[in-house]
């Protein structure tokens, strides 16, 4: 009996070795926590840092397209004008060629200034081909415009929808963070 009631007795430095392996334990969880809430502090810096760089920038490129957008109206009809100024001058170098030729004729008695009339008239037809092709070419940039000015209004609409995906994900960030805000890390997102 004696033997053992040596064997379940307990060695007296056993309570300090607990009570010094629970300190250390203690310890080492404290600056584990430490650690955690100093990691948690960056990352959270780190969001908030990406998530207002991504607004302010999706707001500039809205506001920047919008600026194109109205300056490509404004274009557009500066060119409308220009085309409706290209085609009266096309009249009228239809009429002054109608005109030179009518004097070509009525002086054909006169040889020299018959020459130079056939001449001016000659210049003036390749002058009236000429506002002819520019007018052509200004009726192709005033197409040209209008396209452009629908497909910048097609990347305004894709750029709206675009930021209003990065809030979406910026309510969802927040949900996700709604059981960590309830935890031991309470403290680290924003409510």
């Amino acid at each position: 009996m004696k033997k053992n009631s040596t064997s379940s007795e307990i060695p007296p430095n056993f309570f300090e070795m607990i009570t010094e392996t629970m300190i250390g334990f203690r310890e080492s969880m404290e600056d584990q926590n430490h650690i955690g809430v100093k990691i948690a502090a960056r990352t959270r810096s780190i969001i908030l840092v990406v998530f207002a760089t991504l607004i302010i920038s999706s707001v500039y490129l809205v506001f920047m397209i919008f600026q194109m957008s109205s300056n490509m109206t404004d274009m557009t009809t500066h060119l409308e004008g220009m085309y409706s100024s290209f085609g009266s001058m096309s009249q009228d170098m239809h009429e002054i060629t109608q005109t030179t030729s009518s004097m070509s004729r009525s002086i054909s008695g006169m040889p020299l200034i018959a020459d130079s009339m056939a001449q001016i008239s000659g210049d003036v037809n390749a002058m009236t081909g000429s506002v002819y092709k520019m007018k052509q070419s200004i009726t192709g940039i005033d197409n040209d415009m209008v396209r452009i000015n629908s497909h910048m209004h097609e990347m305004t609409g894709r750029l709206y929808n675009m930021n209003r995906s990065i809030n979406l994900m910026g309510n969802d960030v927040n949900q996700m963070a709604a059981p960590m805000n309830s935890g031991p890390m309470s403290g680290f997102w924003p409510r």
